[in-house]
């Protein structure tokens, strides 16, 4: 579903992305891990081409991404669903009509229609009672969740998650982790997750890239990771795996 290829990108003499190769099967989840700063946020951007690569190929669902034209570049974004970190709503719409937005915009939806679709992803969401709220009036665990209902809402083919537990308390980090395994077993969707959440990491991914020194040092599943022999993984792991069960069936 998703294949990038040799892709680069710097910002002035900040190497970002150095020859960085990834495949994506339909309907898998890949987890993008990094330190902070390292640049798995514009690894995501670039597959939307919110950023523009200097090098490389991007292809989603058999299509060029960096050959697009505007037209059909927005065509392809509308089957990609974007949580973004900080949730993106729009500070002077309400909970409705932040939903209500990209139905509007992009589908021929009656009022009705467009109604009872914003009802279900806020049920899924379990955000009910949020309908006429402000984001002003919503927790940042919430925030995320009417983020996530929204980036749904079109019914995407693909999911790219950007730190969807930043700054979320651990019982509230756990919960979005739930709802994102939730989605994924609902929808079969093929997904991106960007973080440095080890135990979100562990609990939703099919395979594992570490990003470092713009390339990625390791590519495979979370019991490889977890008993690689490499000192920095190592290290990195050491740090975040504290409370993750030992059991898989207590992961989910």
């Amino acid at each position: 579903m998703i294949k990038v290829s040799n892709l680069n990108i710097s910002f002035g003499e900040n190497v970002v992305l150095n020859g960085v190769d990834l495949e994506v099967p339909n309907g898998s989840t890949i987890v993008v891990l990094g330190r902070s700063g390292i640049g798995k946020s514009v690894l995501l951007k670039c597959l939307v081409r919110l950023i523009e690569p200097d090098t490389g190929q991007i292809e989603i669902d058999g299509k060029s991404v960096l050959n697009l034209k505007i037209k059909e570049l927005n065509e392809l974004r509308k089957e990609i669903g974007f949580l973004f970190q900080s949730a993106a709503l729009y500070d002077s719409m309400n909970v409705e009509e932040n939903l209500a937005f990209p139905l509007k915009r992009h589908t021929e939806l009656s009022d009705k229609e467009i109604k009872t679709r914003i009802i279900e992803m806020l049920d899924m969401v379990g955000l009910q009672e949020a309908l006429k709220k402000m984001p002003t009036e919503l927790s940042g665990g919430m925030k995320k969740r009417i983020g996530f209902a929204r980036s749904l809402i079109l019914y995407p083919k693909i999911m790219l998650y950007d730190e969807p537990t930043t700054g979320l308390d651990p019982v509230t980090s756990k919960e979005i982790t739930r709802l994102i395994l939730k989605m994924q077993e609902r929808f079969k969707m093929t997904s991106v997750v960007v973080t440095h959440d080890m135990i979100c990491a562990l609990s939703v991914a099919d395979q594992i890239v570490m990003l470092e020194d713009g390339k990625f040092m390791f590519k495979g599943s979370t019991n490889e990771l977890i008993k690689s022999s490499d000192v920095f993984l190592k290290n990195f792991l050491s740090t975040n795996l504290e409370n993750y069960p030992k059991d898989p069936s207590e992961r989910r």
